[in-house]
């Protein structure tokens, strides 16, 4: 497997640094390259509210935007005030998925793609 760019870590870092900035629990990245064709990297992160998450996803977009790495499939002001609970900004090879405890206990995406590595920064 091909080591990440340093263009890609630098992103993984911004993003680990406003999830932890804006107090996000259990903060985990995943490299999903062996495991999967067509996906990446995998951002995962807890809030304690919607409020909470959706605060995180404008701070996150604020320094993602400009880079156009992809075009964002999920729009941050398009989302209702009682979202779902799970919040996915897609960047193309990065992939954040900010989720509420509840969300994150239900869909277990760390045991759904248990073979992915974690990244440490």
């Amino acid at each position: 497997m091909t080591k990440l760019s340093e263009e890609t870590l630098s992103h993984l870092k911004r993003i680990q640094k406003s999830l932890t900035e804006k107090k996000c629990e259990k903060v985990e990245i995943l490299d999903l390259r062996s495991v999967n064709s067509y996906l990446s990297l995998f951002v995962i992160a807890t809030v304690k509210t919607e409020t909470q998450g959706r605060s995180v996803a404008k701070d996150i977009e604020k320094f993602m935007k400009p880079l156009k790495l992809a075009e964002r499939r999920n729009h941050i002001t398009d989302l209702p005030k009682d979202a779902t609970g799970w919040i996915l900004l897609d960047y193309g090879e990065i992939c954040i998925h900010i989720m509420t405890e509840e969300m994150r206990n239900y869909y277990a995406l760390e045991r759904l793609w248990g073979d992915a590595s974690p990244i440490q920064l």
